[in-house]
């Protein structure tokens, strides 16, 4: 960082972090930790100061170290980040109750806790996640994809910042990925989620780079919806906040991280699988 406040520069890198660490005097300092961030309470207090982001770009060539690279806010912490209590603010908790029958979601109850995947699949099974994203036909089930691999494509972190990225076979994970029917045709929703007790934020690089690997693997005519899910167990149920996202980059991969946003919230309660069950 005192590169980038020396220079007045509004990014820094490709850097291998590995010998950005050892140049820096930081012999013990762990790769993911430091350059893995999902949300903005992960970021690293002296980046949060300087007002800059920090994301993982894979391995330059001829080498094994994971690169980094560095990206100032233009207009706040909005545009690397969903911010939970801005994206959600205006959602209305509203009840949704399942049109399938009980047989089909017991094996969620009989668990004690429920990982990030079981949430999207509770939420698919259920019919929620159908009516959130208005699905032409929820009640018919889909069944995600679900991985990680490791992915090349180009990354602009903003467009106010003349820089463009390659990130080069960096790992990417994927929530869940399933087609479905909306308006009569087929949409690819990529969703991530997140699992917690209160509402928080998430980087949109974690949205943004599945995308980003799918893109160069489907056609450009079928639109891919990402989605940010938000689960929460509460007394009264589980909440559901979806985002769904718009991010314009159809085939352009010049798309740039920070033009991520929300296009349509909502905010469903599942009774009966809260903390109480």
């Amino acid at each position: 960082m005192d590169l980038m406040g020396k220079e007045g520069a509004g990014t820094f890198g490709p850097m291998s972090f590995q010998k950005y660490a050892q140049a820096s005097g930081l012999m013990n300092a762990k790769t993911a930790p430091a350059i893995s961030v999902d949300s903005l309470k992960d970021l690293p207090a002296e980046l949060r100061a300087a007002g800059a982001m920090v994301f993982r770009l894979g391995a330059a060539d001829g080498e094994r170290n994971t690169q980094f690279a560095l990206a100032r806010h233009v207009n706040g912490w909005g545009d690397y980040f969903l911010m939970d209590d801005v994206v959600f603010s205006r959602a209305e908790a509203e009840v949704f109750i399942p049109s399938v029958s009980m047989k089909e979601l017991f094996a969620f109850q009989l668990l004690p806790a429920l990982t990030e995947t079981s949430y999207v699949n509770l939420a698919l099974a259920s019919g929620l996640l159908a009516h959130a994203l208005r699905l032409d036909d929820e009640r018919s089930a889909h069944v995600p994809a679900t991985g990680q691999s490791t992915f090349s494509f180009q990354v602009r972190p903003h467009s106010a910042h003349d820089v463009s990225w390659h990130h080069r076979r960096g790992q990417v994970e994927m929530d869940a990925v399933f087609i479905a029917q909306r308006g009569g045709k087929p949409h690819l929703f990529l969703v991530e989620a997140k699992v917690s007790t209160s509402l928080q934020s998430l980087a949109k690089h974690k949205l943004a780079y599945p995308l980003l690997a799918l893109r160069a693997a489907v056609p450009s005519y079928l639109p891919i919806v990402p989605v940010y899910v938000r689960a929460m167990a509460a007394e009264d149920g589980v909440h559901f906040c979806v985002c769904e996202c718009r991010w314009d980059s159809g085939a352009n991969l010049e798309q740039a991280i920070a033009d991520l946003g929300p296009a349509h919230v909502k905010r469903l309660v599942l009774p009966g699988y809260g903390r109480t069950r």
